[in-house]
């Protein structure tokens, strides 16, 4: 909510070696539709809810390998869909609570607000955004700039720098090379040029006396539904058989396309991630990479897939920084608008603190686990509050709610509530009014404009 942080207190779940002047550069990756259940590194060997059907099939060996570098996020939850993980990700709060406008719709440029982007702006960072996709979805393209954002890059962008430095011409893009399609610019080209961004921009780093680093936020695309588009390239190149996931299933194709896609942009980010190492551009930067939202292919309606639909992976990677913390996974609930206090305790607060209007905390404190709640909603479907591995879901109007297990009961078949005795059930309500109010509280702030006041007038 509406604060100054000065500082963060409590015993560290793990820390980072950052120097104060010599700052880090801080990169945000969200991978389209990444849901938590692609990862078997985050799901396990027992795979408690049979996710992999019994079988030791890798969709995401990249992210996997690099997870066990860094501090996995393994109980991560987001908001759906991507407008929405935007404001939490980038500005600590609950999502605007409607299922036909999110609270960037429309651009927002009078909204006072105080996020990621202000943060590192005045900590004399420069601030990038960037996204093979285009940005108008929601008047991205006005709000980003508006909102702490110096440059922002979007699909005809990275078609432009593709073009003057790729050799790749106008009509690779939507023919037979299908190097674009229509969400945008695929994300072989989209991570290239991200990756030549930051090569270049710290090859001036170092020739600069007094050095400014980099915070970019960089979204992926080509995992986006139908899932049905992907380089031609790609199509020659040897993938794992997936058929044991989708052999059976009613939506057998839209599975397949979602794990090609998947595997594809897992490769992807692998190759930039690989090539920043080899340039040392790792060892300067503290990456974050998480599932932006989750999708439900093997569902006639996505929406009855909630965890499918919001639980995501998360990884922090700080090489060379983490020391014995390296290969950490924390287990506790965590949210997306958990981010912007992480990094902030993390890198450090500027002078005289930071105004903010988030609910998130710090994840490199710890906590007692299972006593923290996160809430996590699809506006217009379900509201949800996750303590521990319980997950209850219920809406914004009537008493009807159900608790499930979320590491054995994934696709909530089993309603644990009646066997809760009296006294747990009201803690559950008292959980349920709890993220009702919060979240009228940021819908309230929103459409009034008062998001950085103490009181709305």
């Amino acid at each position: 909510m509406y604060r100054v942080t000065t500082g963060f207190l409590g015993d560290l779940a793990f820390d980072v070696d950052i120097s104060g002047d010599n700052p880090p550069n801080v990169l945000l990756i969200g991978v389209e539709s990444f849901r938590y259940r692609d990862s078997r590194y985050f799901v396990g060997e027992e795979d408690p809810s049979r996710l992999f059907k019994g079988t030791d099939l890798v969709i995401t060996p990249n992210f996997d390998r690099w997870a066990k570098r860094g501090i996995a996020l393994q109980n991560l939850w987001t908001s759906n869909p991507t407008s929405r993980s935007l404001e939490s990700v980038l500005f600590a709060q609950i999502p605007y609570d409607s299922a036909v406008k999110t609270g960037i719709t429309g651009g927002r440029e009078d909204t006072n607000l105080s996020g990621l982007p202000q943060l590192f702006s005045s900590k004399g960072y420069e601030t990038f955004f960037s996204a093979g996709s285009s940005n108008d979805l929601d008047n991205w393209d006005t709000f980003l700039p508006s909102h702490g954002f110096d440059s922002v890059w979007d699909s005809h962008k990275i078609t432009e720098l593709a073009e003057n430095h790729y050799n790749i011409t106008p009509d690779q893009w939507k023919g037979k090379e299908y190097r674009g399609f229509r969400w945008g610019v695929h994300d072989d080209i989209s991570f290239q040029i991200l990756g030549d961004l930051l090569i270049n921009k710290t090859r001036n780093q170092t020739e600069q006396i007094s050095r400014t680093p980099l915070f970019i936020t960089h979204y992926t695309i080509t995992s986006h539904a139908p899932f049905n588009a992907v380089p031609t390239w790609y199509n020659k190149v040897k993938k794992p058989d997936f058929s044991a996931l989708y052999t059976g299933e009613e939506n057998a194709k839209l599975i397949q396309q979602y794990l090609d896609a998947r595997y594809f942009t897992d490769m992807q980010l692998g190759k930039f991630l690989d090539r920043m190492d080899k340039e040392g551009i790792l060892n300067n930067t503290i990456v974050v990479i998480y599932g932006d939202h989750g999708q439900a292919p093997e569902a006639k309606i996505i929406y009855t897939e909630e965890e499918s639909m919001t639980r995501v992976p998360g990884l922090i990677l700080a090489e060379g920084r983490l020391g014995g913390f390296a290969g950490l996974k924390i287990e506790d609930p965590a949210e997306h608008y958990d981010i912007l206090n992480t990094l902030a305790d993390i890198t450090g607060l500027p002078e005289g603190g930071f105004i903010q209007n988030g609910v998130g905390r710090s994840l490199k404190r710890k906590v007692q686990f299972g006593e923290r709640a996160v809430f996590s909603n699809v506006p217009g479907h379900k509201m949800s509050v996750v303590r521990g591995i319980h997950r209850l879901r219920y809406d914004g109007v009537t008493d009807a709610m159900f608790l499930h297990n979320v590491e054995t009961d994934h696709w909530m078949n089993h309603d644990l509530l009646p066997e809760l005795p009296p006294e747990e059930v009201t803690k559950w309500k008292n959980w349920r009014e709890n993220g009702r109010r919060i979240s009228a509280y940021y819908t309230k702030r929103w459409d009034e404009n008062c998001l950085l006041a103490v009181e709305c007038h």
